[in-house]
């Protein structure tokens, strides 16, 4: 937990950095060329299936890294932190820990708008329960390979600042009632603040009035 709070700390310490940065600037930004990065930190909620139970909402945060080679190729590194305070009818606490890494692929861009799509690779780690009677569950945790394919939009707010929404299903695993492995088919939804560190002098090029 301490591990997941600094991280998401050191993302918001950059952020803050790169509006300041922004704001001191007098007069356009010379061109530049290489890469674009950006960071970003956001809400996220995922709706996870119980095996026989139903379905548990989480909350929490997200965070990424991105780069982009190309105005429409790039890549990205995401982690999040999602947990609930009790899993359907248990007392158990639940949560899912995930980092994971991928391409971006960029299908429109206009003005100040972006819609892109996304698969990523990697782990995550699940903190969950799984109701067995009214009286009893069952309960555990789970390391496994996850993956996620999704997409969103992302609009320009300011020079430095963009609001970014993805949708994605996210593919995890945990145990059925008897203990045994079983895929999970999850949804997220996540909404965040995009602070781009580096741009491409030709993407995002109007203005925001």
């Amino acid at each position: 937990m301490r591990t997941v709070g600094k991280a998401y700390l050191l993302v918001l310490v950059m952020a803050a950095s790169a509006v300041a940065q922004s704001r001191l600037q007098s007069g356009p930004s010379p061109a530049v060329a290489g890469p674009a990065y950006d960071v970003s930190v956001g809400y996220s909620y995922l709706s996870m299936p119980i095996s026989s139970a139903g379905r548990a909402g989480l909350n929490g945060l997200d965070s990424s890294a991105s780069i982009a080679l190309s105005p429409r190729w790039g890549a990205t590194v995401d982690s999040s932190y999602l947990r609930t305070s009790g899993v359907l009818s248990t007392p158990h606490q639940g949560y899912v820990l995930s980092l994971q890494g991928g391409p971006v692929f960029s299908l429109i861009q206009h003005r100040n708008t972006r819609v892109f799509v996304r698969g990523l690779a990697g782990g995550a780690l699940v903190d969950g329960a799984v109701p067995v009677s009214d009286t009893s569950y069952f309960h555990g945790w789970l390391l496994r390979p996850t993956y996620t394919l999704g997409g969103g939009f992302e609009r320009a707010v300011s020079g430095n600042l963009a609001l970014r929404v993805n949708g994605d299903y996210v593919r995890t695993t945990f145990y059925d009632t008897a203990g045994s492995t079983q895929a999970q088919n999850n949804l997220r939804l996540t909404v965040s603040f995009v602070f781009r560190l580096k741009q491409h002098p030709h993407r995002y090029s109007a203005q925001v009035r």
